[in-house]
């Protein structure tokens, strides 16, 4: 199967972290809706140093069973690039 652009790891190392959180908030709601779950549940964006405790990228699945990258239906991640 041809694609119509390959993703590298430089592409992934040159990405800010606010890139880099929209990246996995846009790949986590692919993942959803492949499952069938709703991307209502999958929340990101606002302010990367925002007081939020570090919470990037937030799960509320409302107790989907999961079997993928996210280990619980409720889910927090923290995205950070490193320099």
């Amino acid at each position: 199967m041809a694609t119509i652009f390959e993703v590298t790891p430089e592409h992934i190392e040159r990405l800010s972290d606010a890139d880099l959180r929209i990246l996995v908030g846009y790949l986590a709601e692919q993942e959803a809706l492949k499952r069938q779950l709703p991307i209502s549940g999958i929340t990101f964006g606002g302010h990367q140093n925002a007081g939020d405790g570090g919470i990037d990228v937030d799960f509320d699945l409302n107790g989907a069973e999961i079997e993928w990258f996210i280990p619980r239906p409720l889910t927090g991640h923290q995205v950070k690039a490193q320099v």
